[in-house]
């Protein structure tokens, strides 16, 4: 809870006096790393058939329109270039469905990125043809929008993509082009590859504000929950013992009496009552009272150990234990060991004419639920197995299976 606390205010500090580039908190870098990897690898799964069939337009628009400037030195060139161009796409979108490299996509693909771009930046120079020249100018700025912004890789690896293809201009002095086309496609390339990082960086920008956003959002969800949880277990609990309350308890029982009727297996019930509680208090003082209440409470979830278990105050000094796919057998041990441990506790009570201590009796219900059982049919019981108990001298156990109305009246 302090961790979350902790990034809850680091979020928003980086919030709210961010920078012109919001920062991402050292601890939430590898997650906001691993959602980028998610939302790209999301992108090729879902538009990867249309990179390759942009692949094959640009390869299919030269070969269309400028089939007649492709002969001798030109053809060769735009032949091996094409090649090399996309064969590194399509190794490069391999390897991005692959998943032994899709957790470090910022490292290769500015090289592939980069590569591509270099083989149409040199392969400009090389052409005689001014038209091919031309065109091959348009197609590597396509290129690099593509890379920059329809990948959607960070303003980093963009810039470094463009830093590897901005090296192939070294070409330009040796080729028979002229000094004034190669700073014309040099502006053009830098005017380009600028607005192209400028959108970058307010993209990776926003992503990252919406990231911060969308995990302050989420540890406030979580905060919430949790305050729901608590009041709601705040309502459930008996505030003297800190075992459930009875409205916590006959929610559960209609809820457990429902499931073991549908799957016909056995629910018990213990009601337990201090013996002489009255007299304690009248003796001891009800702070002291207080106190043997609770520790009664504690031996009482000493007893129901097991998460269906549900140990409730019922009312006073009287207690409820509800035991789930329980068999009578199984609630007689029980009551059995709960009336040891009481004893074992020793509590002094001087008031009490059935001993030198506290005691307490235990009224035992046992019933398979059927259509003619009522889930008050289990309480009228336990409540009839107290009253023997406590008829039979208390400080012990007595028990009372539960009957139908039909039965009770027969």
């Amino acid at each position: 809870m302090n961790s979350e606390i902790s990034t809850k205010l680091e979020i928003e500090r980086a919030l709210r006096h961010r920078s012109r580039f919001v920062q991402i908190t050292p601890g939430l870098a590898a997650h906001y790393q691993s959602q980028r990897e998610a939302d790209f690898n999301r992108l090729v799964d879902l538009w990867s058939p249309l990179l390759i069939l942009a692949f094959t337009g640009c390869l299919g628009f030269g070969l269309v329109f400028f089939r007649g400037h492709l002969i001798g030195l030109d053809l060769r060139t735009y032949a091996w270039t094409e090649c090399l161009a996309i064969g590194a796409g399509l190794v490069g979108l391999l390897m991005a469905r692959h998943a032994r490299w899709r957790g470090n996509t910022g490292r290769w693909i500015p090289w592939m990125f980069g590569f591509i771009i270099a083989v149409k930046v040199a392969s400009t120079f090389q052409f005689h043809s001014p038209q091919l020249a031309y065109n091959q100018t348009y197609m590597t700025l396509i290129v690099l929008l593509v890379g920059t912004l329809a990948l959607q890789q960070s303003l980093l690896a963009s810039f470094k993509g463009m830093v590897i293809g901005l090296c192939a201009f070294s070409v330009a002095p040796f080729s028979a082009a002229s000094a004034e086309f190669g700073l014309l496609f040099l502006g053009q390339y830098l005017l380009a590859g600028s607005v192209c990082l400028f959108v970058s960086f307010i993209k990776e920008d926003r992503d990252r504000v919406a990231f911060l956003q969308a995990r302050l959002l989420h540890i406030e969800k979580l905060e919430v929950n949790r305050l729901a949880s608590e009041l709601a277990l705040q309502v459930s609990r008996d505030s003297l013992t800190g075992l459930f309350n009875r409205r916590h308890l006959e929610d559960t029982l209609k809820a457990e009496w429902d499931r073991a009727r549908r799957n016909r297996s056995s629910l018990s019930m213990l009601m337990i009552d201090v013996d002489h509680f009255k007299q304690f208090n009248d003796l001891y003082g009800h702070p002291t009272g207080d106190q043997c209440l609770q520790e009664i409470a504690r031996l009482i979830a000493q007893v129901a150990q097991r998460p269906a278990d549900i140990a409730a105050r019922f009312g006073g000094e009287e207690f409820i234990v509800l035991l789930p796919d329980t068999k009578l057998e199984g609630a007689i041990e029980l009551a059995r060991m709960l009336v040891r441990l009481v004893d074992d506790a020793a509590i002094p009570h001087q008031a009490s004419s059935t001993a030198a201590w506290v005691t307490v009796s235990v009224g035992v219900s046992s019933c398979t639920p059927h259509e003619l059982l009522r889930k008050q049919d289990l309480l009228d019981a336990a409540d009839k197995a107290l009253y023997a108990a406590k008829h039979q001298g208390r400080h012990g156990f007595a028990i009372q299976h539960a009957s139908a109305m039909n039965e009770r009246a027969a």
